[in-house]
């Protein structure tokens, strides 16, 4: 069981070092386009806004997956 919480643990680290990464390319920031827009919201505002839900719920999952250990001690 512990083996499957570091390996669990260790996917979500990944996940959020490549969703971090990739808030820098031209996935997040378009090139060469000044104004895109989804449903009149700039599109860059619709992906950060994702991108941001997305760290939010990597979060609470690493919260529950460490919830057993006691760090604080």
């Amino acid at each position: 069981m512990k083996k499957r919480r570091v390996f669990l643990t260790r996917l979500l680290d990944s996940l959020a070092i490549l969703v971090f990464i990739a808030t820098f390319t031209p996935l997040v920031i378009p090139q060469n386009e000044s104004t895109p827009f989804l449903f009149g919201i700039p599109y860059t505002i619709w992906v950060g806004f994702l991108v941001s839900v997305f760290f939010v719920v990597l979060t609470y999952l690493v919260s529950i997956l460490t919830k057993e250990n006691k760090n604080a001690d």
